[in-house]
């Protein structure tokens, strides 16, 4: 029974989300979403003191969430994300030899392979 509300109101949810989209809410909506996400990593560091998959999950969604606002904080962040990816494939594309997408792309695949690592290991009490 929990298992089938779940699913309900997992579609509600997303029938609700594309209602706000509809009404012209979608920033109010990216500006929940963007707390919610610093609010889920805050929580996933704070546990055990280290950054788990959600938290990395956090990190791997935040930036696209805060560049998907208006505004000129956003902008700002923006700016700084683009420096560091300017800094990062700079440094570090030609050390993996492959283009921009691709170094973008192995950086979220090994943050991932080693949050699964960590959290694993952390169950196991090591």
């Amino acid at each position: 029974m929990m298992k089938a509300l779940a699913w309900i109101g997992f579609i509600v949810a997303i029938i609700g989300g594309a209602g706000l989209v509809g009404v012209g809410l979608a920033s109010a909506v990216m500006i929940i979403a963007v707390l919610s996400a610093l609010i889920i990593i805050g929580i996933d560091i704070a546990k055990d003191r280290k950054p788990d998959q959600y938290a990395v999950i956090g990190a791997f969604v935040l930036p696209s969430l805060l560049v998907s606002i208006d505004g000129s904080f956003p902008a700002w962040i923006s700016d700084k994300l683009g420096d560091l990816w300017g800094w990062a494939s700079n440094h570090m594309g030609d050390w993996v030899g492959t283009s921009t997408i691709g170094l973008a792309l192995a950086a979220v695949a090994i943050s991932f392979i080693v949050s699964t690592r960590t959290d694993a290991s952390a169950r196991m009490g090591r």
